[in-house]
């Protein structure tokens, strides 16, 4: 009995195996690591605008993995590093300039973000999706006043220096090849934190801090290699003789 079971292991094995290539090879289709550079301002008490301004703006790096659900959802997981700046020396109103408070705080965070793909319905080179979803994020703002200021500054102390924001983003980008892409992506960080800045009592306590950022994003697809060339696609479905398709891409 146990040498017909493992005569029949011996037969079905080389069945699983192929079966177990192909459903790992389709997962990978679906798979994708980032790496994006861009720059982070924070909008708050100490921002004398809400566009930025180059006093304001930092540099950001992002990085993380991506998994494609089905043709119009996705799921994004990620790892930022930046720092947010502002003062009211640069602010044009005098009563700001007047309070003379500054401050810098690094940010790091880490998320899980949910995509909504492909917004024209349409799968190809073009690269479009809105994001949300849930960040978690650390801050440690220094603060300073200048010796010109008017007020008595009191520092603030024992306030939370990390907490969770909602992200609202947008991306756009295209696929070089069925592996490489590149994306252009912004977020608006919504937080439940009045203390980015180290400030609250000696601002506007009514209005929570936000951030934003913006990157230059590198995707690279975990699939087999898909160029753009003839050779490339010769080994794809894509080819024929006579005309040469454009690849099919999954997208973000």
């Amino acid at each position: 009995m146990p040498q017909n079971i493992l005569r029949g292991m011996k037969k079905i094995l080389p069945f699983l195996i192929i079966v177990f290539h192909f459903n790992l090879t389709a997962q990978w289709e679906n798979a994708y690591a980032f790496f994006g550079v861009g720059q982070a301002y924070y909008q708050g008490d100490l921002n004398a605008t809400s566009f930025p301004t180059g006093e304001i703006l930092n540099m950001s790096y992002k990085w993380g993995a991506g998994f494609n659900l089905h043709t119009r959802f996705g799921l994004t997981m990620h790892y930022t590093r930046s720092s947010v700046n502002g003062s009211d020396l640069f602010s044009s109103d005098n009563d700001r300039k007047a309070r003379g408070l500054s401050f810098n705080s690094p940010i790091r965070e880490f998320g899980l973000n949910f995509k909504i793909r492909n917004l024209t319905g349409v799968e190809g080179r073009t690269i479009s999706y809105l994001f949300s979803g849930l960040n978690f994020f650390s801050f440690n703002p220094t603060v300073t006043r200048s010796l010109d200021s008017d007020i008595n500054y009191a520092v603030e102390q024992g306030f939370p220096k990390s907490g969770v924001n909602i992200p609202f983003g947008l991306g756009f980008g295209y696929w070089f090849t069925g592996n490489i892409g590149l994306v252009g992506e912004v977020s608006l960080h919504t937080t439940f934190t009045d203390f980015i800045d180290g400030i609250s009592k000696n601002g506007n306590p009514n209005f929570n801090d936000a951030f934003v950022d913006g990157h230059a994003i590198l995707i690279f697809r975990f699939s087999e290699w898909e160029g753009t060339g003839k050779k490339s696609q010769r080994r794809s479905k894509g080819w024929s003789p006579g005309k040469v398709r454009s690849i099919k891409c999954p997208g973000l």
